[in-house]
């Protein structure tokens, strides 16, 4: 089940880093969204596809992609959900994906988290 996850993963992080909007649908629910908590801010995912496929249409879709200090996977009992949690290395920023599995996995939320981690000393 986790390496189908990572799989899936993988080609979703791949299709957003190259805008491809037509494979994020097909690995992100239908009520997928993407929470902003330090502004408080909420982005639905049609919403999204259209800011992607606008900045690839100009070729402006350039995101940078983040220096990832550690990736924690956590499963539900029945393996149904998984939260995985990454923490990035240039700025102790945390950001949490929501996957769930109903005959395959779909991202429900991307979330960037407003506390910091803490570092230990």
């Amino acid at each position: 089940m986790n390496n189908q996850l990572e799989h899936i993963r993988d080609i979703w992080v791949n299709a957003f880093f190259t805008g491809n909007y037509e494979v994020l649908a097909q690995y992100e629910d239908e009520h997928f969204k993407v929470v902003y908590e330090q502004d408080g801010r909420i982005e639905s995912n049609y919403m999204r596809y259209d800011r992607i496929a606008h900045a690839v249409r100009n070729g402006v879709w350039k995101p940078k992609k983040p220096d990832v200090e550690f990736e924690e996977y956590e499963f539900n009992f029945d393996q149904t959900e998984c939260v995985v949690l990454i923490g990035l290395a240039e700025n102790q920023q945390q950001i949490k994906e929501i996957w769930v599995y109903d005959d395959t996995w779909k991202i429900r939320e991307l979330r960037f988290l407003k506390a910091k981690r803490t570092v230990a000393h």
